[in-house]
């Protein structure tokens, strides 16, 4: 690494080390997003039982929530790169913890529910990993795949973690207590983190105030990106295809597992390894992120997750549908990782937060989609083997994305690449791959 990259990283807080950054961001992630998709596959059957709902009513309302988390990652990825981290991520994240807590109060009102879950969403920006990403973007440069990584596994952990927990709670109090619990700590817990603890480095947040001070917004807007550079719609499409494949599907897994006469207990299990597999995917991209092209090994994990989909749609064999779901969650864990450091390495970095904020809109409504597909699938069908060359070919046509988006068009500095002062269009990957 050149000594002009070095001088330009940030310079490091003199209270704080960097990592704090990514382990509070660990924990916020923790009881993140990823929530909800397992508190609705664990809660969702005692809540519908009790109110003598249809199995779509709880899908719909997940589908409604996902909707609304795109939306309200955009806002707060724009209003992240004007005003900074602190204040509207507080604002949402309590929101969220509004809606959430919310449902232990829930009537026999599927309209209220829907209701529930528009709140939930419109601050549910705030419990997903675009804040901290930005974060450690700005922070990491040397160690930037790494650091993304192990902070996006945060994700995978809930998905580890939190079905034994819900699980738990559910068989001691009920559903209502469930929600009201593990709602009540995906609120304080964020909250605390963005209040004491999230912060962009002293020289991103000078230059976002002079710039301010000036009457302008620093970095490039959305439509300007759009205009831009391709990499844009391909890094976009590209997630929202592979988030409706394997998003979708997981809000699915324990229904599709014990429709085939499996032990629920079993296909909790078959969640868990899911989870477990996108946390390791995490940390294991991260580390191949820093040293290796980031759409090559994208194409690589999702077609492993194409595979992985197949199996655990067909398969009635216990051992293969743990398998399935290994490969799904590998699929699963690289793509928060490619979207965040793929969106260091092809925009500005100014424009980082609205960038990976649309990016993530689209990764959330990807997940609607594949819910929906899913769902409606099943209700024509009776079963979910119908999905599986549809979802199959979602995840290809990614894979082609992916591997059109060409050489980094920005240097782990920050600095435009020479590849990068033409079209972009070429197809081999920068020189600086591994700094």
């Amino acid at each position: 690494m050149s000594a002009g990259s070095v001088a330009a990283f940030p310079t490091r807080s003199r209270h704080m080390n960097r990592w704090w950054y990514v382990v509070t961001g660990f924990l916020t992630l923790l009881f993140g997003t990823s929530t909800v998709n397992v508190l609705f596959n664990v809660v969702g059957g005692p809540m519908a039982a009790e109110f003598g709902w249809e199995r779509s009513v709880i899908s719909n309302g997940l589908s409604i929530e996902t909707v609304l988390v795109g939306i309200s990652i955009v806002a707060l990825g724009i209003l992240i790169d004007r005003y900074g981290p602190k204040a509207p991520s507080v604002s949402m994240a309590l929101t969220f913890g509004i809606g959430f807590m919310g449902l232990s109060v829930l009537p026999n009102n599927q309209m209220l529910f829907y209701l529930a879950c528009v709140v939930m969403g419109a601050g549910s920006g705030a419990v997903n990993p675009i804040v901290h990403a930005t974060v450690v973007s700005a922070w990491f440069q040397d160690r930037r795949g790494v650091a993304l990584g192990t902070l996006m596994a945060g994700l995978g952990a809930c998905g580890v973690l939190m079905p034994f927990l819900a699980n738990w709670v559910l068989e001691l109090a009920g559903w209502r207590l469930t929600c009201l619990v593990i709602g009540a700590m995906c609120t304080v817990i964020p909250v605390a983190v963005y209040l004491f603890v999230t912060r962009m480095p002293a020289e991103h947040e000078g230059e976002r105030k002079a710039a301010r001070d000036e009457g302008r917004v620093i970095g490039e807007s959305l439509w300007t990106v759009a205009r831009k550079y391709r990499q844009f719609w391909l890094l976009s499409v590209s997630i929202f295809l592979v988030s409706s494949a394997t998003f979708g599907l997981m809000s699915q897994v324990v229904p599709m597992t014990t429709d085939k006469g499996i032990d629920k207990a079993v296909a909790v299990s078959v969640l868990s390894v899911l989870s477990l597999s996108s946390l390791l995917a995490r940390l294991l991209v991260g580390y191949l992120l820093d040293r290796f092209y980031a759409p090559v090994i994208a194409a690589i994990i999702f077609a492993l997750c194409a595979t992985g989909v197949a199996m655990l749609i067909i398969s009635a064999e216990v051992g293969l549908l743990f398998v399935g779901a290994a490969l799904i969650g590998l699929g699963l864990g690289a793509e928060g990782d490619v979207a965040a450091y793929m969106t260091s390495r092809y925009f500005p970095k100014h424009s980082y937060g609205r960038v990976l904020g649309f990016v993530y809109f689209l990764y959330a409504l990807g997940a609607a989609s594949g819910m929906f597909l899913l769902g409606q699938i099943f209700a024509a069908t009776g079963s979910y083997r119908a999905g599986t060359i549809p979802i199959v070919a979602l995840v290809a046509m990614s894979i082609v994305c992916v591997l059109l988006m060409g050489p980094y068009r920005f240097t782990l500095d920050h600095r435009e690449t020479e590849e990068a002062t033409g079209d972009g269009a070429a197809a081999k990957p920068s020189a600086d791959i591994g700094r």
